[in-house]
């Protein structure tokens, strides 16, 4: 069994307790205009061009055997015609090391051997494993597979998830998670499906529905400007904590830093224009979730 890849980080300390390794799944049926890692949205591997390393020579056009390259007027790679490709010889065949390959095939017993380098640091800080993505239950049978085998090892596990994907995928890891990171974005259906193509309504309930199965879930907020970052918005999303109970919740700062991935995967949506977010909304939101009862804290 293989899944596909796009990011491992080793030592990470956001991702749930402890030092952890943070295994990165690809493809998301989410297209949130202000996701750090554009890249994890297709489920296919593809390459990433960065304009600074590029050298102008040809050499990745006349390895492409789909014609998918261009080089004038500007320098573009067709994202549809490229999707397919299972060889990527444009990559391999860039000298300057402008291109290079976001997703690759692993085998879970590959991905454990690397989690299992650092088990003495998951022993001493209760860290351990987290999948994340992308939506890492769009690849549900590996990432069930690599969860299981996991606790099998006696690694302590992590799922991030958006919950946007169906409850038999959530349902069949409860068994081999001990905590959900579970985003909640907004509890208005219109206004997230608007902005992120998401079903608010099945969101919230698989998210309560998976309490109910007696899960330790930390919800987490990410606070986006012009989207989310009014009182109102903030105190709804933590009245459905309180009313699922699920009482302990994580703020998330938005930030710019995957912006410049857009260009490099020729994303033809990008970014929205928002505004700086001043850290006040993230402590005013702190201070209306612990009114509710919730513990808050920026993550």
């Amino acid at each position: 069994m293989e899944g596909i890849v796009f990011d491992i980080q080793r030592f990470c300390v956001h991702d749930g307790p402890g030092i952890r390794t943070t295994i990165f799944l690809k493809g998301c049926p989410l297209h949130c205009d202000w996701c750090c890692n554009p890249e994890s949205q297709s489920p296919f591997p593809q390459p990433l061009y960065d304009s600074q390393k590029c050298i102008g020579c040809g050499s990745c056009m006349e390895a492409c055997s789909r014609e998918a390259i261009s080089l004038t007027p500007t320098y573009k790679i067709a994202v549809e015609t490229c999707r397919d490709c299972k060889t990527h010889e444009c990559v391999k065949e860039c000298y300057g090391e402008a291109l290079t390959l976001a997703g690759r095939a692993y085998t879970v017993e590959e991905l454990l051997e690397l989690v299992e380098r650092d088990i003495s640091f998951y022993e001493s800080s209760q860290g351990g494993l987290t999948l994340s993505g992308g939506e890492a239950l769009l690849q549900a049978d590996f990432a069930v597979e690599l969860l299981r085998q996991s606790k099998e090892r006696g690694i302590h596990t992590a799922l991030e998830t958006c919950s946007a994907c169906s409850w038999e995928s959530i349902r069949r890891t409860l068994p081999y998670v001990d905590v959900y990171l579970c985003d909640v974005k907004h509890t208005d259906p219109d206004k997230l499906r608007a902005e992120t193509g998401g079903n608010a309504t099945e969101i919230l309930e698989h998210i309560a529905k998976l309490r109910d199965g007696g899960a330790f879930i930390l919800g987490r907020i990410p606070v986006i400007p012009d989207f989310n970052d009014k009182d109102e918005e903030i105190a709804a999303i933590g009245r459905f904590f309180v009313e699922t109970g699920i009482l302990k919740v994580q703020l998330l700062a938005f930030h710019r830093m995957g912006e410049p991935k857009y260009k490099k995967i020729f994303k033809e949506r990008g970014p929205k224009e928002r505004p700086a977010l001043p850290r006040q909304v993230l402590e005013r939101g702190v201070r209306i979730l612990q009114d509710l009862g919730l513990e808050a804290s920026i993550g």
